[in-house]
């Protein structure tokens, strides 16, 4: 581990190109993979991509580069790429709309040694010790927790409650989906960092060709036209927020992390190398992806972005807590902003002026709210508020409240078009969901988590 960052400047993505950059960037960190490596790229959410865009996963190119030069190291056995993506969607499903089989097969056609892909959320896992905040222990698939190597390939990306999503916060999609919930809240940076202990990679390399500006899953891209390599993943993100324009005051988890210990502490402490040696000229390369207008931050603020679209929606926001007042920024609320963002994405910004006049709550609100006829969602277990003149009140009473769940408990009543009454999309999530619980089957992986149930989570219980 160092404080060392490769800044190599790529335009596009070449296969080739990109290939001997991340060559080089090994040898110079002195990185030379051995045995069985494991490879965790980001895949939140790859569906649809003319609807959805195509921005929000690790680059099928960028990815296919990394395992054909990892397959190629002369001590390397067998290399396994993994990911579990965004709660609710199938990872399988992902995978096939981001392009990975496609790359993966012919990466496998001219490999020295085996290259398999697997969903983390249809295998087996092993528990892993962490001691951390939020997290004792962790299961993670079984591929990842025996690997004796971890490279890591995240996508540069802006983020709704994050403001920056990198190296360190891939880490959420080692878990599966049910320990995924466990404190997705007021917790969530604990949560992140506590999850460097199972998941600190031994190489990194973030795509920041095209990044992603906006949500995180439904991003608008920008070209930067970089590659960032190093082995920590601290100086690495620290690196990745300056370019986004966010320092690690702006990042939480990245601070949170510094204060818990982790190094480098300060993007001063961080040895730049490669075409773009200083902070100054990393500042000034940086431009290319201004300017930080609305677009930047899109559905970072949900009333200002109910606001653009004109929309009859009314959303309201409280703390979790009164004493001391404090709102859960990274629970319900992230929610929410994924599924308007998809909202926008599928049925568009006109359909927003149309809405029906549905009200939205998240956290504690003291004052009155006069629902004026209009359907009501209390979103999240905290939701509390006194409402007048609602046609119908619903409590999702789940911390925290996904985007899936308000798809599937919100979307048709808000007059729009939308993905669970469009046949066309649903069948394809269902169809993807059907074949990964045959899977999880074939797998043995149901057994293996009625059997974790019945041993450790009822005891612990009692």
């Amino acid at each position: 581990m160092s404080n060392t960052v490769i800044v190599r400047r790529c335009e596009e993505y070449d296969r080739e190109a990109i290939g001997a950059i991340l060559k080089q960037g090994m040898e110079m960190l002195q990185y030379r993979p051995s045995g069985k490596v494991f490879v965790k790229p980001n895949v939140v959410f790859a569906f649809r991509s003319e609807i959805f865009g195509g921005n929000a996963f690790t680059a099928p190119p960028f990815v296919g580069a990394c395992l054909s030069t990892l397959a190629a190291a002369p001590k390397v056995d067998r290399v396994d790429m993994g990911e579990n993506c965004a709660v609710g969607m199938p990872t399988r499903l992902n995978y096939k709309h981001a392009g990975y089989y496609e790359e993966v097969k012919n990466v496998r056609s001219h490999a020295p040694t085996p290259v398999g892909i697997f969903c983390m959320d249809e295998v087996l896992r092993d528990s892993v010790f962490v001691g951390g905040n939020v997290h004792d222990n962790l299961r993670i698939s079984r591929k990842m927790a025996r690997a004796d190597s971890k490279v890591y390939l995240p996508k540069l990306k802006g983020h709704c409650v994050s403001n920056m999503t990198g190296a360190v916060k891939l880490n959420i999609g080692i878990c599966s989906d049910d320990e995924r919930a466990i404190r997705h809240d007021f917790l969530l940076n604990e949560k992140i960092v506590d999850l460097l202990t199972p998941g600190y990679p031994d190489f990194i390399a973030m795509d920041a060709i095209d990044v992603g500006v906006g949500n995180e899953a439904f991003p608008s891209p920008r070209k930067l036209g970089l590659i960032l390599m190093g082995d920590n993943p601290l100086a690495v993100d620290l690196i990745g927020s300056r370019l986004l324009g966010c320092g690690p005051e702006n990042v939480p988890y990245l601070k949170l992390a510094i204060e818990r210990g982790y190094t480098p502490g300060a993007i001063g402490d961080v040895d730049l190398v490669g075409d773009i040696t200083t902070i100054e000229a990393l500042d000034k390369h940086a431009e290319r992806i201004h300017p930080y207008d609305d677009e930047f931050h899109r559905w970072q603020d949900v009333n200002k972005e109910l606001d653009r679209l004109k929309s009859p929606l009314r959303f309201y926001f409280g703390p979790y807590r009164h004493q001391p007042p404090k709102k859960c920024q990274t629970g319900c609320v992230m929610g929410v902003k994924m599924f308007l963002g998809s909202m926008e994405k599928f049925a568009g910004a006109e359909a927003f002026a149309k809405a029906n006049p549905v009200v939205m709550v998240v956290g504690r609100i003291d004052e009155t709210i006069d629902a004026k006829g209009a359907d009501v969602f209390l979103i999240g277990s905290c939701a509390k508020a006194s409402v007048v003149n609602a046609r119908k009140i619903k409590h999702f009473d789940k911390c925290f409240t996904t985007a899936s769940d308000l798809n599937l408990g919100m979307a048709h009543k808000l007059g729009m078009p939308s993905v669970t009454t469009n046949l066309s999309t649903m069948l394809p999530i269902v169809g993807g969901m059907a074949a990964a619980s045959f899977m999880k089957l074939i797998n043995g992986r149901y057994f293996q988590d009625i059997s974790h149930f019945m041993t450790k989570h009822l005891e612990r219980r009692v």
